[in-house]
């Protein structure tokens, strides 16, 4: 018989843990989605109440489209997370880690920490590589605008591979319920970098965590902002692997007519139909495989 709450098995696992992590945990599994829901709920009214205190036009059509990727992306992130993801880093965690992490040494938070952002940087790239994975990521870099409504822009269909890019965390002995600690942190931070009230300045924050001006970079369309700054948390991933780019000239904002989305029905099916269509008419699987894994605008 199926267990009425998904994360039982999980709780279970963390009885060896201290006490005050332990509980912590307890509490943060409990009230993440709604700490998160509250946080994009404020972030996008305050944005919106702000817009029309200074007599800005409050972009209701763009807001409406983001607002329902992101609803529909949250649907589909449940069903897989519980479905497979969940059940899978169990498993990986149960069976297979050759150690289970004491979650009360704040190292192992750091080092893990470290871990999952470098990883985010390399997947996060390989979005802007490969054209199978752009056609889901440029439904978030499709904002003609940055704002708290361009970061619930989220496509469904990274729903359907980006949970598996995490499964080296169980495999390293993290337990998957403390990963729900990182990946709402992320998602939270995420929603305060993607704004235009903090002007582009140097400074040692900047040189290490991504702010606001080097986030709007990567969501530039300028040439020369292309693939630029795909830190989550850390920009100097970016500075390590030349990809860094400080915010120099005005941003300009979207990804072009071509990918351009507009409508509910265009964020909800993103570039996939023109890829399918380019794989289609190439007449053959290796022709087909070609395109998808060719670079964007390639």
């Amino acid at each position: 018989m199926f267990s009425s709450n998904p994360f039982s098995h999980i709780i279970n696992a963390l009885a060896a843990t201290p006490g005050t992590i332990n509980h912590g945990l307890h509490w943060y599994n409990d009230h993440a989605a709604a700490i998160f829901a509250t946080c994009i709920v404020l972030a996008i009214f305050g944005e919106a109440f702000s817009r029309w205190a200074r007599g800005r036009d409050l972009q209701v059509r763009s807001t409406t489209t983001s607002i329902a990727s992101g609803a529909v992306f949250m649907v589909a992130k449940t069903i897989v997370g519980k479905a497979a993801f969940i059940a899978l880093s169990l498993y990986l965690f149960n069976n297979v880690a050759p150690v289970h992490l004491n979650l009360s040494n704040p190292l192992v938070w750091v080092g893990v920490f470290l871990m999952r952002d470098f990883v985010y940087y390399w997947v996060h790239r390989a979005e802007h590589s490969f054209r199978i994975l752009w056609a889901s990521h440029l439904v978030h870099h499709s904002p003609e605008t940055i704002g708290m409504s361009t970061a619930v822009r989220v496509p469904w269909m990274e729903a359907l591979y980006k949970p598996f890019f995490g499964l080296w965390l169980p495999l390293v002995g993290f337990n998957p319920l403390a990963a729900i600690a990182f990946d709402v942190f992320a998602a939270t931070l995420s929603q305060l970098q993607h704004t235009t009230a903090f002007p582009a300045r140097k400074s040692l924050i900047g040189s290490i965590f991504v702010t606001p001006s080097s986030h709007r970079v990567h969501h530039g369309y300028n040439p020369e902002y292309l693939d630029k700054n795909f830190g989550a948390v850390l920009i100097i991933w970016d500075r390590i692997f030349g990809t860094y780019e400080p915010e120099v000239a005005e941003v300009m904002f979207g990804v072009g007519k071509t990918d351009a989305v507009e409508t509910v029905r265009d964020a909800l099916v993103g570039g996939y139909p023109r890829l399918v269509a380019d794989m289609r008419a190439t007449l053959s699987l290796g022709g087909a495989m070609r395109v998808a894994i060719s670079r964007p605008g390639a």
